[in-house]
């Protein structure tokens, strides 16, 4: 048996609507070479074939579109021949697909603290730590002492080109992510929103947008008196001197969400 594929000329079709996402239709025919009585040409065996595009290959006129399914048809006329379809679409946020791009930049922050290696304790509704983040006291009688922290952003463009669904970009907007999402810890990687624009054949372009904070988008904050003076208490540490004495974390993004549910797709 030795299999030939043909692409129909003239079958290749793309439909473009300004009220959908494109779709596409190719048409081929798949037959034996060297037929013999005894071995048909299956739809199973055609399909398979090499040079027959298979479910999630891209079209190549519009790499956006690929294969959710097929059509064979028998040739009524041979045993030896299978008419096959292939029918091409956008993915929706449920079809999976890969990051079309990612970018990424990494640079150095001051960021002023209290306590060096401090605890995480459980935050209040309002987004304050419940208790005193302990460590080992760093300011100057109150007064905090600035450190060097990474920031990372992180731009990932998604592979869908329909439109994005603009109800979760808002409700995970200023949101943390729960658990840990492509290599950053949980809590680490804010969720800032989106870019969208969309072409005359609506075709969605969609960066989504994060940024990973080394000290988790929290700031260390010393309690204060009714004066607006910054707590303090002597303490045995080297120099012996006042430090502050209540300090907690202030997280002005206590919300949490699983970003598995913006549907991206698979880091590259």
């Amino acid at each position: 048996m030795s299999i030939v594929v043909s692409e129909k000329i003239g079958s290749r079709t793309v439909q473009r609507s300004a009220l959908s996402s494109p779709t596409g239709v190719r048409e081929f025919i798949v037959f034996d070479g060297e037929p013999t009585t005894d071995n048909a040409l299956t739809a199973m065996v055609a399909l398979r074939a090499e040079g027959v595009p298979q479910v999630g290959d891209s079209h190549p006129e519009d790499r956006q579109m690929t294969v959710i399914g097929h059509e064979i048809t028998a040739d009524p006329a041979s045993n030896f021949a299978q008419f096959i379809t292939c029918n091409y679409a956008v993915s929706g946020l449920d079809g999976g697909g890969s990051y079309t791009a990612v970018s990424t930049n990494v640079r150095s922050i001051a960021r002023d603290i209290y306590r060096n290696f401090p605890t995480m304790p459980p935050y209040d509704s309002f987004g304050i730590s419940i208790e005193d983040i302990g460590g080992y006291s760093v300011d100057l009688e109150g007064k905090p002492v600035s450190v060097g922290i990474f920031q990372q952003t992180l731009d990932v463009r998604s592979p869908f080109a329909n439109k994005p669904n603009f109800n979760t970009i808002r409700s995970f907007t200023n949101c943390r992510n729960i658990v840990d999402w492509e290599g950053f810890p949980a809590g680490q990687l804010l969720y800032l929103g989106a870019s969208a624009s969309v072409s005359n054949g609506n075709v969605w372009t969609t960066t989504h947008k994060f940024a990973a904070d080394e000290m988790f988008h929290a700031k260390q904050v010393a309690m204060r008196d009714s004066d607006n003076k910054v707590v303090t208490e002597w303490t045995d540490s080297t120099p012996f001197q006042r430090y502050a004495s209540d300090v907690r974390w202030a997280q002005p993004f206590p919300q949490l969400r699983n970003f598995d549910l913006l549907g991206l797709g698979n880091m590259p």
